[in-house]
């Protein structure tokens, strides 16, 4: 946790003992550390960090230090996966569910709204998430094109904090006028503002998602106890283990859930792909990063198709991607 100090092994070296599967960080050989206390685990076996790393000292790490850790821990379950010589998502269950994302329409205008929403469609596409929240008028015109463009399909809104609950309702109100119903709106107010989802979330008859409201277990049973009617999982925020807590809560109280993620990995997008198809009952699956993003260092599995259906039946073991520079050996 924190930084990684240097002790005189090379990457090379550790890459080498890596790709060999042997255990520990070798040898000090920068130094001479016999004769003081280090924080260096070489053998996790029977290793507690809280032993380590106070709770206070935990508070002082930068805020980013989460995607850090995230990303071990789905390092740490894939190579599980991968030893036990199966796929990811049986992790979390006996047969994996079906994964379909959404893909988002970025800002813009409404013709490019149009030709982005044909393109995809034409390719499978049944899912379209919006940007919305900057041109209230804007947004209006865009969500029309899209519509146009593909009439039957699912339309998710993320407004991305940046209503107040009154231009919410008003949007909501005139979209509807339009004769456009969303199926999900992510976090239409303030991160802080709970109470404004909640006041939403009784106010409309589709899932209100709070996703940057979101950040631990903690802020999921704050949501859930002040009434808020979805809850946007994402691994980088939360990590595997407090996703599935959240996970649980939310389907024991009868809340809606959306898989989610950030501008992320292939590797990280497959890892929430398995996670969600696993577990089941993900009500809204958002993971079209690697739509957008060229890879050009993993092998493997790709992701989505374009028509955003992570199909998972061929993955063997682990998330099915792996660094081109391990598929190469």
């Amino acid at each position: 946790m924190g930084a990684v100090t240097p002790v005189g092994n090379s990457v090379g070296e550790s890459w080498e003992a890596l790709c060999s599967g042997q255990s520990g960080i070798g040898p000090i050989t920068k130094f001479d550390a016999a004769a003081f206390d280090t924080r260096i685990a070489g053998e996790l076996k029977g290793f507690d960090p809280l032993r380590y790393v106070t709770k206070r000292e935990r508070r002082r790490y930068d805020d980013f230090i989460i995607f850090a850790l995230a990303a071990a821990e789905m390092a740490v379950l894939d190579a599980l996966a991968r030893t036990m010589k199966m796929p990811f998502w049986r992790l979390y269950g006996e047969k994996p569910a079906p994964a379909r994302t959404d893909i988002t329409v970025v800002i813009g205008t409404p013709e490019q709204a149009f030709d982005f929403a044909s393109f995809y469609r034409a390719r499978g596409m049944k899912i379209f998430k919006i940007k919305v929240g900057i041109d209230y008028d804007n947004d209006l015109r865009r969500l029309a094109a899209v519509r146009r463009a593909a009439p039957k399909a699912e339309i998710f809104l993320d407004a991305n904090c940046a209503w107040t609950v009154r231009e919410a309702r008003s949007f909501i109100r005139d979209l509807g006028r339009a004769g456009i119903r969303p199926s999900v709106l992510e976090q239409p107010v303030k991160k802080d503002d709970f109470g404004g989802l909640a006041a939403l979330s009784r106010d409309f008859d589709f899932p209100v998602c709070a996703d940057e409201s979101l950040y631990s277990l903690r802020d999921a049973v704050r949501l859930l106890r002040a009434g808020v009617s979805g809850l946007n999982i994402k691994l980088m925020k939360l990590g595997l283990s407090q996703s599935l807590e959240v996970y649980r809560l939310a389907r024991a109280s009868g809340a809606k859930l959306m898989m989610g993620e950030m501008l992320e990995s292939r590797l990280s997008s497959l890892c929430a792909a398995h996670f969600a198809a696993g577990l089941g009952g993900f009500d809204f699956i958002d993971l079209d990063t690697p739509l957008f993003i060229k890879d050009r260092v993993t092998a493997g599995f790709a992701g989505p198709g374009p028509d955003g259906i992570y199909d998972l039946a061929g993955v063997k073991a682990g998330i099915g991607a792996v660094p081109k520079i391990f598929a190469e050996r």
